[in-house]
């Protein structure tokens, strides 16, 4: 593990295990979760707070979709799930470019050809630059496509926060996707009720949530009242999408800054899916910045 710090703030990296944060810490306090992730089957047993979602985030529908006239299949890589998610940029080793006191970037040249896992079909240059400063942790993900044809690519962020009875959240979007039973996208619903964070509200434990909204406007805020501190999540315009993942009684939630929908490599009608088409060569870059304040 690396560990880059700025004041207060220490953040600890495992370039071999994803790219992931393993820690975001406050002086002793966690701003993001740690949790052992039974999930993901890569990862699993390891604790883990944070991880990119390179090349597409969310869920593939059966890791099956089309492009351009081709048939790809993709193998599971959750435990327990049927579908392909989030990518495998969180399954493969990245290697260390650079490292300073307060900054680390990382990349990861993947080629399909030299992969036994049917992970993705194409190939691409992924790097990942964290940095800590006094007030807060950036992020910048940076995508090309190395392949001798158009890709398809969507990226996101996925971080792990704390939560107990006294977390607030406020954020605005212009509507919501309906997941049904099975994780994936049934319907648009307009934003009320208990999707509805445009007037800040606590986030309750009994609470079960797993949505991804569209057109978010790149910024959510999030207030733990017990430890008088708070956290302003902004992200560069490309990450059209957001998904909140809030499970039933367990002490944590997800909020993830996305490009694209959740399974829309399999849904070309929606016009704002977020899927992003590279041709070769081509470059995307986008930056996420958590802002926070403590006593």
């Amino acid at each position: 593990m690396l560990e880059i710090k700025a004041g207060h703030h220490r953040v600890g990296i495992y370039p071999a295990l994803g790219g992931a944060i393993g820690y975001w810490l406050y002086q002793d306090t966690p701003i993001f979760y740690p949790l052992i992730n039974s999930h993901l089957a890569q990862n699993a047993n390891q604790i883990i707070a944070a991880y990119p979602l390179i090349p597409y985030s969310n869920r593939i529908a059966d890791g099956k979709f089309s492009f351009e006239g081709r048939e790809y299949r993709l193998d599971k890589n959750a435990l327990n799930e049927k579908d392909a998610i989030h990518g495998n940029a969180w399954e493969k080793e990245w290697e260390l470019d650079s490292f300073s006191k307060n900054s680390v970037l990382l990349s990861l040249d993947f080629d399909p050809a030299k992969n036994s896992k049917q992970q993705w079909p194409f190939s691409y240059k992924a790097k990942l630059k964290y940095t800590i400063s006094v007030t807060g942790l950036s992020v910048r993900i940076f995508f090309q496509n190395t392949d001798r044809c158009n890709q398809p690519v969507g990226l996101g962020f996925h971080p792990y926060f704390p939560r107990n009875d006294s977390v607030e959240l406020g954020f605005t979007a212009k509507s919501v996707w309906n997941n049904g039973s099975n994780g994936l996208p049934e319907g648009r619903m307009s934003i009320d009720g208990r999707w509805a964070f445009d007037h800040m509200r606590a986030l309750s434990k009994d609470e079960q949530l797993d949505n991804c909204y569209a057109g978010w406007d790149n910024f959510a805020f999030i207030r733990w009242k017990h430890l008088n501190a708070y956290l302003t999540m902004t992200s560069s315009r490309m990450f059209e999408h957001l998904v909140l993942f809030n499970p039933e009684n367990q002490p944590y939630f997800t909020l993830e800054p996305a490009t694209n929908m959740n399974n829309a490599l399999n849904m070309p009608e929606i016009s704002d899916r977020g899927m992003m088409i590279l041709k070769p060569g081509q470059t995307v870059q986008g930056d996420i910045l958590y802002s926070f304040s403590g006593s």
